[in-house]
């Protein structure tokens, strides 16, 4: 269990999308295997991600959304080209990729309670599947 304080002052669109049009979200969690240390859920495919408090240098704790290239999600013929995520960064070394370069994200919140129990339950997710994960409104 952990506890987000959400940038409502530097990205108040997503806080209010995040707050009213994704929570809760109860659903497999991944780990990301092309940014590092990451674990996303998937978001309604039609979810409009306003860009504000962007960024390419995430840091640990940070919570983002962003539109994930599809290919790294499904492979498959027929697929989007990008899909909306929720992520969490739980360590160091981690930058979210696009096909070429860094991609910018929202930081729409940072970890405040919690990140300790990510930091040993992601390592797992990547070596053995994906992890239910749960967020709702306190």
């Amino acid at each position: 269990m952990g506890t987000i304080e959400l940038a409502e002052l530097d990205a108040p669109l997503s806080s209010e999308l995040l707050l009213n049009s994704v929570l809760p979200i109860e659903q497999k969690a991944r780990h990301s295997m092309e940014s590092g240390r990451e674990v996303f859920a998937l978001l309604e495919p039609n979810l409009d991600i306003p860009d504000e408090n962007q960024t390419i240098y995430q840091t640990v704790g940070d919570v983002l959304m962003y539109y994930k290239p599809s290919w790294f999600i499904e492979p498959e013929p027929g697929y989007l080209n990008e899909l909306p995520v929720l992520s969490w960064i739980y360590e160091q070394d981690s930058a979210i990729m696009g096909a070429y370069a860094p991609l910018p994200t929202n930081v729409v919140g940072t970890i405040v309670e919690g990140l300790d129990a990510l930091r040993v339950e992601a390592p797992r997710m990547r070596r053995e599947g994906f992890g239910t994960m749960r967020v709702t409104r306190l």
